[in-house]
């Protein structure tokens, strides 16, 4: 019995020792506590009974010795909650017996002896078959765990011969309660369920057509800050004037040129002024006529917008303080600011990059091998590195279908295929190469499993199935079509197998290093 309870506490460093230690005195002294049935001497002790059962909001791995008329059994009842598969730690367990036409008897304990495990004990007076069930009742949840018949015996004799619980099943790796508990791990039902067919293509992810936008330098010259200059990340609005472009000083001709012609706007434009101020005085003394005096105001506006763009000429040719506004044609983020403060720079080259992330697309070259088999596409699908779950853009919810190319490229020999994704992850960068799936509009019925549960063991898929609460059996898989974060499994499983969903690389070294990971079931 010390053995049973001792081998419930693995000494994994991955455990809090000191609670396990003090949990296995416990059960080894409540264990150690027989009735007549194990008094009796001769023979060994009878084969503990062991049970795994599944409620919508528990499961119950329990073990304890067959029972026996007045004879003490202490039962190992573990419970644990399905909605985060963590112990249950408070709380009160009954343990029932009833039918076989016999009183029903009703055996509690209040509280457990360690997280997650109850111990109460059962000391039944009738005999022959009853059925046994164990209800928990704890804050917010409530789970009774039918067990079926069992039977309890006159005699030890007659027990030594039970042989395990009806239905059990073992496998052969060992995952003790306590270890699931302190790892990230769950299980999944493998169900029948509706499978997306998709396709394989490598796809970039870059800016939407009227999301992204270069500034250029109209001419050579010298880039100078309006203010502050702007930032790699920094957010912009449209109009925003992000720098000056100062054009390089021409020739002492050209120079020479404009100040030619900025004095002569200058003359032409003192002149009209001086010539529409007379033209008024004359039209107050009514020596001319409304239609002159219009002539001649008007001749004054049009000499002052020459000698202001004269004026502004010669300021873009190295005048202090004057330059070409560089403005952002959209808002967005700049993405690129490949220059600097008082850069000199070349006509033509790229000054700014402004993208718009509120949508960014992900074209996708499929396989003209793939390409009819894409009715009317309505997501997508790829995983990047640092991204915990698979990004999926789906067709009227967080993105929508841009368009299906109709030409195959003579190069690749691929179809493009774009779709929009609206709010991206914010960790998402341009022009990242990534392979995605492209879910086609079809949909077909099959068993299918999380990616996650799904391990390359030497080039081997393989997933982990509980067959007993403690243990659990690594079986090969055959996969099909990926769904998201799902592979259809075509040969392995049937439906109502419960795989590892998380925690599988664990349950994995646990067969490879069990004395690491703790010892395993042992009957």
């Amino acid at each position: 019995m010390l053995d049973t309870a001792m081998r419930r506490f693995p000494t994994s460093p991955n455990l809090p020792r000191h609670r396990h230690l003090l949990a296995a005195l416990v059960l080894a002294f409540s264990l150690a506590a027989c009735g007549p049935a194990e008094r009796t001497g001769g023979g060994g002790a009878p084969e503990a009974q062991v049970y795994t059962h599944f409620t919508p909001q528990a499961e119950l791995f329990v073990e304890f010795s067959p029972l026996v008329a007045g004879g003490k059994s202490t039962f190992a009842a573990h419970f644990t909650r399905l909605a985060d598969y963590r112990p249950v730690t408070e709380g009160t367990v009954d343990v029932v017996l009833s039918g076989g036409d016999a009183p029903t008897e009703r055996f509690r304990v209040s509280a457990p002896r360690a997280p997650g495990i109850f111990a109460p004990t059962v000391v039944p007076r009738a005999t022959g078959r009853r059925t046994l069930a164990l209800v928990l009742a704890a804050p917010g949840l409530e789970s009774r765990h039918e067990l079926g018949e069992v039977m309890v015996y006159a005699d030890t004799e007659a027990a030594r011969d039970a042989g395990p619980a009806p239905g059990a099943i073992e496998g052969e790796i060992g995952f003790l309660k306590e270890q699931q508990w302190t790892t990230d791990f769950a299980l999944e039902t493998v169900q029948p369920r509706e499978l997306r067919e998709s396709v394989s293509a490598p796809a970039t992810l870059r800016a939407s057509a009227d999301g992204s936008a270069e500034i250029v330098a109209p001419s050579a010259g010298v880039v100078r800050a309006n203010g502050r200059f702007p930032a790699l990340g920094e957010a912009v609005v449209r109009g925003q004037t992000l720098a000056l472009l100062v054009p390089r000083l021409g020739t002492g001709t050209d120079v020479a040129a404009l100040q030619s012609e900025l004095a002569a706007a200058r003359s032409d434009a003192a002149l009209a002024r001086s010539d529409a101020e007379r033209m008024a005085r004359l039209h107050e003394q009514e020596a001319v006529s409304q239609r002159r005096l219009d002539e001649a105001r008007a001749a004054d506006q049009v000499a002052q917008a020459r000698l202001q763009a004269a004026q502004q000429r010669l300021s873009q040719l190295g005048g202090s303080g004057g330059g070409i506004a560089l403005k952002a044609p959209l808002d967005g983020t700049l993405a690129r600011v490949p220059v600097a403060n008082g850069a000199a720079v070349e006509e033509g080259d790229v000054l700014f990059h402004v993208v718009d992330r509120r949508e960014l697309w992900l074209e996708a070259h499929v396989s003209e091998a793939d390409a009819a088999r894409l009715q009317q596409p309505d997501g997508a699908a790829f995983e990047l590195p640092g991204l915990d779950a698979p990004v999926e853009i789906r067709a009227g919810e967080n993105g929508r279908l841009v368009g299906v190319g109709s030409v195959i490229d003579p190069v690749s020999r691929s179809l493009p295929v774009v779709f929009a994704m609206t709010a991206p992850d914010a960790r998402i960068a341009l022009n990242q190469s990534v392979q995605a799936r492209l879910f086609t509009g079809r949909t077909r019925p099959g068993l299918s499993v999380p990616a996650a549960a799904v391990i390359d063991d030497g080039g081997q898929r393989v997933v982990y199935v509980m067959r007993g609460g403690e243990s659990f059996s690594r079986v090969p898989v055959r996969l099909g079509l990926r769904d998201g974060d799902r592979f259809e499994v075509v040969e392995g499983l049937a439906a109502g197998d419960r795989v590892v969903a998380r925690g599988a690389i664990q349950v994995r070294l646990a067969a490879a290093t069990p004395e690491a990971m703790g010892h395993g079931h042992a009957h």
